[in-house]
C-alpha cells in the first residue's frame, strides 16, 4: 500500500477484532454440530475431532467474491499463497509454512496431485471457485490417514451437491478489469433416493504481465464440467459416480530467456552458467518474442459403493486421474541450446558463438494415477473400528524436446483406526498405517487425536502425528537421481482452545510445530548423477543435512458484534528460522486477516476484507515488497425471486506487492455479476 504503514494496519485490524470479541460475549451460547469427514475414518462431528479442520462451506465463499479458490485460502489462519502471476499461472498453497509438495488435496474424493511433476503438488492456479461448494483444510502431519504427500496436511474440496428437495438451477455471470468474463451453470437434483448434481463454468481474462519487468498481459482461459451422482437402494446398497473434466490455455513468462542484443557474440563458460546469473540471461520478463503458453486438461472419476455385511460396513472406491501440461516456450536456457560448438566438447565454451536465432522448444508432460481402496468399519472395545487397504500406481510420461520417459511405480498401503468416547468427556481418535513405498521398503505412521469437552462451550483439541513422503516418480527415475533417495519423513504436534460463542461465533488460539528430516533438495554443484556424465552440467537432487521446522500461533474469531453485523479475523505467527532445506520456502513471520459484513439497505450487503502479511524471510532485506496490506471490498443485492447483484472491488488501495518475489499480482480492478438461482 503505497505510504501506508502495514504494522499500523495491523494494529487497528487486530483491535478491532478484540472490540468485537469483547462485544459478542454477552450473547446466547448454542454449540454447532457440522460434520467434517477428513479428519477420521468415519464422518465426525467437528466439535468432536481433535484434529485442526477448517471448515468452509459455499456461502462464505460466494460472500468472499473470490474467483480463485488460492485467493480465499488466503483468508484462512496458517494458510499463504505463493503465486507467480494472475489466475491460471503456477499457484501453491503452503499450510502452516509447509510447501505445496507436501498437502495432499483431493477433489471429491479424487487425489489431483500432479504425477506428472518433478515434485508431486497441486497446482492451485489453474482451480477457480466457481463449482466449489464445501473445503475442509486438515493441518498437521496426517499420513496416518492418507499415506505419502501429507506431511503438512490435507486439502479436501468438495463440488456443488443438491441441499434440498427437487429439481433446483443456477446461474452466475461476472465481467470485469482484464477483460474478464465468467459464466457458470449448476443444476441439482435431489430425492430420498437420488442425488445429482453437474456443473458447468468458462472463464477468460487477458491478465496482466506475469513478471514484474514484462510489459505484455498474460491472459488465461479455461472450462470445466463437475458432475456427480449416487443412489441408494432399499437393500442398504449406496452406488456412486463423479468425476470432472477441465481444459485451459494460459501465457507467462519465462524465468530467464536469452539477450537478444548478444546474438552472434562470442561467449565463454562462465557466460554460459545461467543458474549463476550472468551475461547473457535477463531475468523474467517478455522476452521479445511470443508468450510462453501452457495448455492443460485434466480428467478425474470415481465410483464407489457403500454396503454393509452384518454387523460389518463396507466402502468400495476405484478412482481415476490424468493430466496432460503442454508447454511452448520461445527462450531457451543457452547451456542446452543455441549454442555453436567447434570441437564437440559439452563443457568447452570458450570459443563459442551465441546461436543467430532464439530457439523455440515445445514439451509435454502426463501423469496417470489409479486407485482402489477398501474400507471396513464395526463397532467393538467400547468404540468404532476402520481397518482398510489401497493400491495406487502412478505414470509419467514426457514427450517433446526435451526428451522423451515413461515410468512408473505402485503404492500400497494397510490402516486401521479406533474411535471412541471416553468417560472424562473426551474424543479419542487413534489411527496407524503402513505403507510399502514401490523402490523405498515399508514406513509405519501415526496420529492421536483428543478432543475434551471442557465446558459445554470450550473444546481442548490435541493432535500428535507423523508423516512421510517417498520420492515422486521423476526424482526416482530422471537422470538427477543419484540412486540414494530415501523417504522424507515429519513429525508433527498442535494444541488448541475453541469457545463458541452465541449461535454463530467462536474464537480459537492454536500452538503448532513441525519438524522434518531428510528432505530432498537440488544441489547446483552436485556431479554424482547421470545427468553430468551425460554433459548437462553440475545438478542433482540429494537428501539436505539437518533439520527443518516450522512453529508458531494462530489465533482466530467469527462474532457478531451487533445485529446481523460479523466480523472474522485470524492472525498467525510462524517461525521458520530453522531452514535446512530451500524447498520449504520462508513465509511471513506475521498475517492478518480481517473481514467486516454488515447490512446497508433492505437487501443489500457490504463487505470489506483486509489481508497482510509482514516480515518475510523469502524477500531480501529492504525490499519494498516485503511488507503488503490489500484491501477489498463487495456489495450485494438481493431481489425476489433467488437473484442477487454484486459489485465487488479488488486492491482497493493499489497496493504493489508480491506473493512469490519478481512476479506480479493484480493491481486495482472492478467486477459486477449477477447470481440467480431457480
Amino acid at each position: 500500500m503505497k505510504g501506508l504503514n502495514v504494522s499500523r494496519i495491523a494494529l487497528i485490524a487486530a483491535g478491532a477484532l478484540s472490540a468485537a470479541t469483547l462485544g459478542a460475549a454477552a450473547q446466547d451460547e448454542v454449540a454447532l454440530d457440522e460434520i467434517v469427514v477428513s479428519a477420521n475414518r468415519t464422518a465426525t462431528a467437528l466439535k468432536s475431532t481433535g484434529s485442526p479442520v477448517v471448515l468452509v462451506q459455499r456461502a462464505e465463499i460466494e460472500e468472499s467474491g473470490d474467483p480463485s479458490l488460492a485467493g480465499y485460502f488466503q483468508r484462512i489462519a496458517g494458510m499463504f499463497v505463493r503465486s507467480t502471476g494472475p489466475v491460471g499461472t503456477q499457484t501453491g498453497v503452503q499450510i502452516r509454512g509447509v510447501s505445496q509438495n507436501y498437502i495432499g488435496v483431493t477433489v471429491d474424493g479424487i487425489d489431483v496431485t500432479d504425477p506428472s511433476g518433478t515434485q508431486v503438488s497441486f497446482d492451485f492456479g489453474q482451480l477457480l471457485t466457481t463449482d466449489v461448494g464445501r473445503i475442509e483444510v486438515l493441518k498437521g502431519s496426517q499420513s496416518a490417514l492418507y499415506g505419502s504427500n501429507a506431511m503438512g496436511g490435507v486439502i479436501a474440496i468438495e463440488t456443488l451437491r443438491p441441499t434440498e428437495q427437487g429439481f433446483h438451477q443456477g446461474v452466475t455471470a461476472e465481467a470485469g478489469s482484464n477483460a474478464t468474463r465468467a459464466l457458470s451453470y449448476t443444476a441439482t437434483f435431489m430425492d430420498d433416493d437420488t442425488e445429482a448434481a453437474v456443473n458447468l463454468s468458462r472463464y477468460r481474462t487477458d491478465g496482466f504481465s506475469t513478471s514484474d519487468q514484462g510489459t505484455e498481459a498474460d491472459g488465461f482461459a479455461a472450462d470445466r464440467l463437475s458432475f456427480g451422482l449416487a443412489q441408494s437402494f432399499d437393500n442398504g446398497l449406496r452406488l456412486g459416480l463423479n468425476g470432472f473434466a477441465d481444459q485451459s490455455e494460459s501465457a507467462y513468462d519465462p524465468a530467464y530467456y536469452l539477450d537478444p542484443a548478444l546474438l552472434g557474440e562470442t561467449i565463454n563458460a562462465t557466460d554460459v552458467d545461467f543458474m549463476g546469473g550472468d551475461d547473457i540471461l535477463i531475468v523474467a520478463g517478455d522476452g521479445g518474442t511470443s508468450d510462453e503458453l501452457l495448455t492443460r486438461d485434466s480428467v478425474g472419476l470415481r465410483v464407489f459403493g457403500e454396503f454393509s455385511t452384518g454387523a460389518v460396513d463396507h466402502g468400495l472406491s476405484l478412482t481415476s486421474y490424468r493430466i496432460r501440461r503442454s508447454n511452448h516456450e520461445s527462450e531457451v536456457a543457452p547451456d542446452y541450446f543455441n549454442i555453436v560448438d567447434d570441437n564437440d566438447t559439452p563443457d568447452d565454451y570458450s570459443d563459442d558463438v551465441l546461436g543467430t536465432k532464439v530457439q523455440t522448444t515445445d514439451a509435454s508432460y502426463v501423469g496417470n494415477r489409479r486407485k482402489a481402496e477398501w474400507t471396513a468399519g464395526f463397532d467393538a472395545l467400547g468404540g468404532r473400528i476402520v481397518l482398510g487397504a489401497d493400491w495406487a500406481s502412478e505414470r509419467l510420461e514426457q514427450f517433446g524436446d526435451y526428451g522423451t520417459s515413461d515410468e512408473s511405480q505402485i503404492r500400497q498401503g494397510l490402516f486401521g483406526e479406533y474411535t471412541t468416547r471416553l468417560s472424562t468427556g473426551t474424543d479419542l481418535a487413534l489411527s496407524v498405517r503402513r505403507d510399502v513405498a514401490d523402490g523405498f521398503g515399508q514406513y509405519t505412521t501415526g496420529r492421536v487425536a483428543l478432543a475434551h469437552e471442557l465446558t459445554a462451550d470450550t473444546i481442548l483439541r490435541l493432535q500428535a502425528g507423523t508423516g512421510f513422503r517417498a520420492p515422486s516418480t521423476f526424482e526416482q527415475f530422471s537422470i538427477y537421481n543419484p540412486g540414494s533417495l530415501q523417504v522424507e519423513t515429519s513429525r508433527s504436534l498442535d494444541f488448541g482452545v475453541e469457545h463458541r460463542v452465541g449461535e454463530t461465533g467462536v474464537l480459537r488460539a492454536s500452538a503448532f510445530w513441525i519438524q522434518a528430516e531428510n528432505l530432498i533438495g537440488f544441489d547446483y554443484a552436485a556431479i554424482n548423477c547421470t545427468a553430468y556424465l551425460l554433459g548437462y552440467g553440475s545438478g542433482c537432487y540429494g537428501q539436505v543435512a539437518g533439520l527443518s521446522e516450522r512453529s508458531g500461533v494462530e489465533l482466530e474469531a467469527m462474532v457478531e458484534p451487533f445485529a446481523d453485523v460479523q466480523v472474522r479475523g485470524a492472525y498467525t505467527y510462524t517461525d521458520s528460522s530453522t531452514n535446512a532445506s530451500t524447498a520449504w520456502i520462508g513465509v511471513a513471520r506475521h498475517s492478518v486477516t480481517v473481514d467486516l459484513s454488515l447490512p446497508v439497505a433492505a437487501g443489500t450487503r457490504a463487505n470489506l476484507g483486509l489481508v497482510a502479511a509482514m516480515d518475510r524471510p523469502d524477500f531480501p532485506d529492504g525490499s519494498t515488497a516485503a511488507d503488503y496490506a490489500v484491501i477489498n471490498a463487495s456489495v450485494t443485492h438481493d431481489f425476489a425471486g433467488g437473484t442477487q447483484a454484486y459489485l465487488r472491488l479488488e486492491n482497493i488501495l493499489d497496493e504493489d506487492y508480491q506473493l512469490t518475489e519478481g512476479y506480479n499480482t493484480p493491481g486495482r480492478g472492478l467486477f459486477a455479476g449477477l447470481r440467480a438461482k431457480f
